[in-house]
């Protein structure tokens, strides 16, 4: 990390991302100032680049308050907490028995299964120690501590078998741990027993934990990076035979079972049942990994939903991150007859701000315009916090972090200091983050914010601060618009976009739920009208936690991205359904758009010229004022220096699902080679995939006639909208999108 980037002193986040004039947010803040304002600003153009119109806002309430300061901290580590109860209350001998993979090899102590203070009263401990090797340590009623050590090292990547025992009659303790996939030597396992200088446990007031040691303000110590399988406690030394048997269904009728939590079933829930008559359930903190292959997984079965028995795991990390859990600071309630738009809370104190952004929906059922601008939330959540340049090398691999600084926005340097990651992101065990909330500060989803690694890593603004170029447009334009977010699309479905003549989505609309794309669906098969004005558009598989709202996720697979889920791990937890890419369900964008993700680059743009089919008479509305030879998009840009077609950009595939009767109006071609083509398309390694080399590198601009006069109008370009600027907003561009808009938002049917 540079060590003279500033970092920003005042944060915040609201507990909701959108609303309708009537509602009440509220805003969480951790300010290092005593004291802080408070404005409620209108966002129009969020972009600081001197080549555009600057920053724009409009402010609504100058003086919205004044607050006291405080820091709220945040809180990491992913663990399960069982409330403290009879059972466990009065543990005196007890087994311990569980599988464990772990995914690191750190030299600090690794908490597995622990009840008790590590200050005062009973405690029993299971742990993995500094020296990796497995560690029971108990404190008596007395305070007599005492512990066992297994002679091997636990080896990352290695499912173990592991029992722990302890007999308050005898002081016997006794440890199992055995290597799943036998190693040839046997030096892996490990059998060791124990007389401790400890006597009866006695009353134990503390919750049972297992992955950390969970603090009383809520921070974590200890964290396991790994797995946890099939955790079971009994009330008494269990035999050889006994442990033998504890592979099997017979465990159910062990004597003196205490607990024994099911992490295979209800992924979708942070309640992690006990399957004893105890009914122990626990608790998971901060989004643990559900649904992750256990230890007996034979790779016949690839959905959790289908062999139960072989995903009952859950997988740890030590900078899992759930909701801030932030108290609140102030609250906001939306003014009735608001104008629906994007709005921030602007904190400010001194020199220090921050933007907190939110969006201001139309009241339900009642449209205020004929266009809505689909806010992309779903991809502001994906990308959130993201900080792949310093935690996976994927700057380096994608040749954009040569001659960067980075983190050097404050932003970035509050994201890399806080851990808060994106689902672009890995875990300090190299595994993919998968989860993301979006109930903390979202520091790149603001204006005045560019994307780091974009124009070979100078920055430009992407996703958020990028789709506030169209905002800008449409205001410059006088288009009048309503906005509505994927949320909202996710939630009420066609409904919400129903009485709308045009949709028009954000710069990069990439991550789309099964429900989103069929509100779309039905929305164009009756009529409606959807200009698509990005690229690497409705591409990977999307879910919300349909018990937690604010919770998203993805898992990564057979696509472009940044790491790829483990096999067998597929499935997302949330829901059951397939993650990876909707293309592998049958659900390529090509279909609905005409045009799907082909390539990706990070140096300069490119502009489209013209192709046959924009001639066909029919398409002459589009093209009213551009002339025959015109190149459209040929001049400087707010994004990667210049052209219309850059950054992430789609094509036409007949292949793919294109519909038969698209039409193919321009084509931008001649990428350089740091536009390579789309991993999923590729059999063979080789360098001819650039676009020096590849035809299928380019960027095409296509036409969908629909039924009942709907239709889709695409770019295939995240890059267009920063080209509506240019010369104060006279330029081809920005002409063709005005034709398109004018025309697709009006009562007049289309040609």
């Amino acid at each position: 990390m540079s060590t003279n980037a500033k970092t920003l002193a005042i944060v915040g986040y609201a507990d909701r991302l959108r609303a309708r004039p009537g509602d009440t947010l509220n805003f969480m803040v951790s300010s290092e100032h005593p004291r802080y304002k408070v404005e409620i600003v209108r966002l129009i153009h969020g972009d600081q680049n001197k080549a555009g119109p600057g920053f724009k806002s409009e402010t609504l309430e100058a003086d919205a308050g004044t607050y006291e300061g405080r820091v709220q901290a945040f809180h990491h580590g992913s663990c399960i907490v069982v409330p403290n109860a009879p059972a466990l209350r009065r543990l005196s001998s007890f087994t311990i028995q569980l599988w464990v993979f772990a995914t690191t090899s750190e030299k600090k102590e690794r908490a597995l299964v622990v009840q008790g203070s590590d200050r005062k009263g009973s405690q029993y401990a299971l742990s993995i120690g500094r020296d990796g090797k497995l560690t029971l340590r108990i404190r008596d009623a007395a305070g007599k501590t005492d512990e066992i050590r297994a002679e091997k090292s636990i080896a990352p990547f290695n499912w173990y078998f592991i029992a722990a025992s302890y007999s308050h009659r005898s002081s016997r303790a006794t440890l199992v741990q055995r290597v799943i996939q036998p190693d040839p030597r046997n030096e892996l396992d490990s059998t060791v027993q124990k007389a401790l200088k400890t006597g009866t446990l006695g009353a134990n007031e503390s919750d049972l934990c297992m992955a950390a040691v969970l603090q009383k303000d809520g921070s974590k110590r200890k964290c396991f990076n790994g797995k946890l399988d099939g955790v079971k406690v009994f009330s008494r030394v269990l035999s050889s035979a006994e442990l033998e048997a504890l592979d099997t269904a017979s465990w159910t009728k062990t004597p003196g079972l205490v607990g024994a939590w099911d992490f295979a079933h209800d992924t979708q829930s942070s309640t992690v049942k006990d399957l004893s008559k105890n009914r122990l359930h626990g608790q998971a903190l901060n989004f643990p990994t559900r649904a992750v292959t256990g230890h007996n997984w034979t790779g016949d079965v690839h959905d959790f939903r289908q062999a139960p028995r072989e995903y009952n795991a859950i997988h740890f990390h030590d900078d899992d991150q759930g909701h801030a859990g932030w108290k609140v600071d102030f609250q906001y309630r939306v003014p009735p007859g608001l104008k629906s738009g994007v709005y921030a809370a602007r904190l400010y104190a001194g020199s220090d701000e921050d933007y907190v952004p939110f969006f201001v929906i139309p009241p339900r059922g009642r449209p205020s315009a004929k266009i809505a601008f689909l806010v992309p939330t779903f991809s502001y959540m994906a990308y959130g916090n993201e900080e792949t340049l310093v935690t996976a090398g994927t700057g380096k691999k994608l040749g954009v972090a040569s001659g960067t600084r980075y983190p050097r926005q404050p932003q970035d340097v509050y994201i890399v200091t806080n851990r808060l990651m994106s689902v672009y992101d890995h875990h300090s065990d190299d595994s993919g983050v998968c989860y993301v909330s979006s109930l903390r500060p979202i520091l790149n989803m603001r204006p005045k914010y560019n994307m780091p690694g974009l124009w070979e890593g100078k920055g430009a603004p992407h996703q958020f601060n990028a789709d506030l170029h169209l905002v800008d447009w449409l205001e410059q334009k006088g288009f009048e618009y309503d906005v509505v977010t994927d949320e909202d699309l996710h939630h009420e479905g066609e409904a919400v976009i129903a009485q709308y003549n045009l949709v028009m989505t954000g710069s990069h609309p990439e991550y789309w739920s099964g429900r989103m794309l069929d509100a779309m669906q039905t929305y164009l098969n009756g009529g409606g009208r959807l200009m698509y004005m990005g690229g690497n558009g409705f591409y990977w598989v999307t879910q919300v936690n349909p018990e937690d709202p604010h919770n998203f996720e993805v898992r990564r697979w057979g696509g472009t991205g940044t790491w790829n889920a483990k096999p067998g791990e597929f499935h997302l937890s949330t829901t059951g359904e397939m993650g990876g890419l909707w293309r592998n369900r049958n659900r390529t964008p090509n279909k609905m758009l005409g045009v799907g993700f082909t390539a990706q680059g990070f140096d300069s743009n490119r502009p489209y010229t013209r192709e046959k089919d924009s001639f066909d008479p029919r398409m002459a509305f589009i093209f009213k004022g551009i002339g025959a030879r015109e190149v459209i998009g040929g001049f400087p840009s707010l994004v990667q220096n210049a052209g219309a077609a850059g950054f992430e950009i789609d094509r036409l595939d007949f292949s793919l699902g294109t519909p038969a009767n698209t039409l193919l109006l321009a084509s931008a071609k001649g990428f350089s080679n740091s536009y390579q083509h789309v991993l999923e398309e590729n059999t063979m390694s080789d360098d001819k995939q650039g676009g020096q080399f590849n035809e299928l590198v380019r960027a095409d601009i296509v036409y969908v006639p629909y039924p009942k006069g709907g239709a889709v109008f695409s770019v295939g370009s995240i890059a267009w909208y920063a080209s509506l600027s240019y010369n104060r907003y006279d330029n081809n561009v920005s002409r063709l999108t005005e034709n398109v808009v004018s025309r697709f938002a009006s009562d007049r049917p289309l040609p």
